[in-house]
């Protein structure tokens, strides 16, 4: 069974804005190779549903969502994921040393 993803549309927010963050602070070799990881890392995830582990966030939205690392250059950013059985939709990309708990308790977090 072939398995793709779906970027929703606060996911696709998180990664323009560290893409911007990231070129902004350090260059656009940076920010390209950001962009350039995500994408790969999520047809990994798409390949294989299971990777990663489960979400510890305790939100009722985040229940069955797993999380991933970027990549090994970027393993501070965090992709949230949630397997079906045709596809993976992802949540949000954020940087880890958020306070997560605070970040998913806000109203939005998840739109």
């Amino acid at each position: 069974m072939t398995f793709g993803y779906v970027v929703r549309p606060r996911a696709d927010r998180d990664i323009d804005q560290i893409a911007d963050d990231l070129t902004e602070r350090a260059s656009l070799d940076v920010g390209l190779s950001f962009l350039s990881e995500v994408y790969e890392t999520l047809a990994l995830i798409a390949a294989q549903p299971g990777i990663g582990w489960r979400c510890k966030v305790a939100h009722s939205r985040l229940s069955a969502a797993r999380t991933f690392r970027v990549s090994e250059r970027f393993d501070d950013y965090l992709i949230f994921y949630q397997p079906y059985q045709d596809r993976i939709e992802v949540l949000r990309i954020i940087h880890g040393a958020q306070d997560l708990i605070a970040l998913f308790a806000e109203d939005d977090a998840l739109d």
